[in-house]
């Protein structure tokens, strides 16, 4: 994914034309908009225009030199030995600039003190360095902006690649299950090998094609459970007895998708392993004070052991577990009762 952050190193124009900016800015506030309440206006325009460059100079000088000293963390002794030394020298630059360009021109009793009187070496420093700290601030300030955006890109694409990776785990998954199920019916040559071939098909496309958005809407989601469970219907006969309620008007609602399947199949080996006779599931869907809420009971085996029961989701609803915590976060609540019967409720703030 190209990065919607440009590097600075290849944005030199529009880096020129922010610090030309700025610098103007800063011009118009310290040259005419300070002239307004001076009793010499063109004198004030004309001193700030002449201040400027000493000012620039030490602002570049410190966020360029200095700071790629700091930045180095290598000797703290040799950054903060140039930063005295620099504070001294442009505060003295300045100093000098006033006394021997400015004074003259429009305050000639400045030049009545000595040119490193300290009190007004002191005076000019803080002018200039008023100055440095401003654009230091707005340079660090940006910086953690962009390193912020940098940071936010990056969990995002890793969250989209956890969610591809899970995907295509399923994908697999559900796959394998089903031409199990195919191959059974085909050694036996059983005629409703063409309906399951058929509801793949359908399953296959959904998987394909909308499974790759972010959203579907979930009656797109239920129906492709009602396939599921017509597959599964076919491969057990009578031993199943399902029921899938939709208790709401539920036309508005849109989910992550394949997030209900797992738990359904999930449903169905609980209800089968070491398990002959008939096995019975039940899933139910609804809203609830602005929740969804999805309910997957099942019976069980008589004998299920532990290695079983511990094999029994798989994948599939491990994925499922990581896929709700990485879209829904803090909006969705998954409890597990693995009692009499197996239930499984999910709610999902909407």
């Amino acid at each position: 994914m190209k990065s919607f952050i440009a590097s600075p190193r290849y944005d030199l124009p529009k880096r020129l034309l922010r610090h030309f900016l700025f610098w103007l800015a800063y011009y118009l506030y310290d040259g005419p908009i300070s002239s307004i309440i001076e009793q010499d206006p063109a004198a004030r325009i004309a001193i700030a225009a002449m201040a400027m460059p000493v000012k620039m100079i030490a602002a570049y000088f410190t966020l360029y030199l200095l700071r790629r000293i700091y930045n180095e963390k290598s000797d703290p002794v040799r950054f903060y030995s140039y930063l005295i030394l620099s504070i001294i020298f442009f505060g003295c630059l300045q100093r000098t600039v006033s006394y021997t360009v400015i004074y003259p021109h429009f305050y000639p009793n400045g030049t009545s003190v000595p040119l490193f009187y300290p009190p007004k070496v002191i005076i000019e420093t803080f002018g200039v360095y008023s100055v440095v700290a401003i654009v230091v601030v707005v340079h660090l300030a940006k910086q953690w902006y962009v390193s912020q955006q940098e940071k936010q890109q990056l969990r995002n694409e890793k969250l989209e690649a956890e969610l591809k990776l899970l995907k295509a785990q399923i994908h697999p998954h559900f796959l394998f299950n089903t031409l199990n199920n195919l191959y059974s019916l085909t050694v036996t040559e059983s005629k409703k090998a063409p309906e399951i071939v058929y509801k793949l098909s359908q399953l296959l496309s959904y998987m394909l094609y909308d499974s790759n958005k972010t959203t579907v809407p979930l009656q797109m989601e239920i129906d492709y459970i009602e396939n599921y469970i017509t597959l599964e219907k076919i491969r057990y006969e009578e031993r199943l007895d399902v029921s899938l309620n939709v208790f709401n008007n539920i036309d508005h609602i849109s989910i992550a998708p394949l997030l209900i399947l797992p738990f359904v199949e999930n449903s169905f080996k609980h209800g089968f392993i070491n398990e002959i006779g008939k096995v019975w599931v039940n899933i139910d869907i609804l809203t609830s004070d602005n929740q969804l809420i999805i309910k997957v009971e099942n019976s069980k085996g008589k004998i299920e052991a532990d290695a079983e029961r511990n094999a029994v989701g798989g994948i599939g609803l491990l994925n499922v577990k990581k896929r709700l915590e990485l879209i829904y976060k803090d909006r969705y609540d998954l409890h597990i009762v693995d009692e009499e019967t197996y239930l499984i409720i999910l709610k999902i703030k909407l």
